[in-house]
């Protein structure tokens, strides 16, 4: 493409730059239509899926209701309680991952000092402290919140650790 304008002349090639402004328009487009039509459906399925509630509570009688209304209620706390489990879960972890250092710290520094027995419980701390991790990983189970004793038992440790080390 020439351009002239009264002295000076320029030669642009405005093809190549409409072409790459076309083809992103186009996947923009696309990208767009798709983002959309996926948003559609999920909400179309919504819509489907509380139209056949509706449906169905429009035949239950009050007893039938209560029961219904019960046992949504009870999934939904299930569904709180295992979202609050996997955050407590997930607290243990760093928990555990940062004692196991600290604990760590203690075991050398006390076999450094030649305090055995010190040595002995720091060892038994990170030990409780694996255990945790591992627990709360989901490795493994010995009963409902066992992470979390083990995790007490190794802080409660600390108390004969610091009769022996000193």
């Amino acid at each position: 493409m020439k351009i002239k304008y009264k002295n000076l002349e320029a030669e642009i090639k405005a093809e190549d730059i409409a072409e790459k402004i076309i083809d992103n328009n186009e996947l923009d487009w696309k990208e767009k239509f798709e983002s959309k039509s996926k948003a559609k459906k999920e909400l179309l399925e919504l819509k489907h899926k509380n139209k056949m509630e509706k449906n169905i509570i429009k035949r239950m009688n009050n007893e039938d209701l209560k029961q219904y209304y019960k046992e949504k209620n009870k999934s939904h706390n299930i569904e709180n309680k295992k979202i609050d489990l996997d955050k407590s879960k997930k607290i243990f972890k760093i928990l555990s991952i940062i004692m196991f250092f600290i604990y760590g710290l203690f075991c050398i520094l006390c076999f450094q000092n030649n305090h055995i027995i010190s040595t002995i419980i720091s060892f038994i701390q990170i030990l409780l402290i694996i255990i945790t991790f591992l627990i709360s990983m989901d490795f493994f189970s010995f009963f409902k919140n066992d992470y979390k004793l083990f995790f007490i038992i190794s802080i409660f440790l600390i108390i004969p650790w610091l009769a022996f080390a000193v």
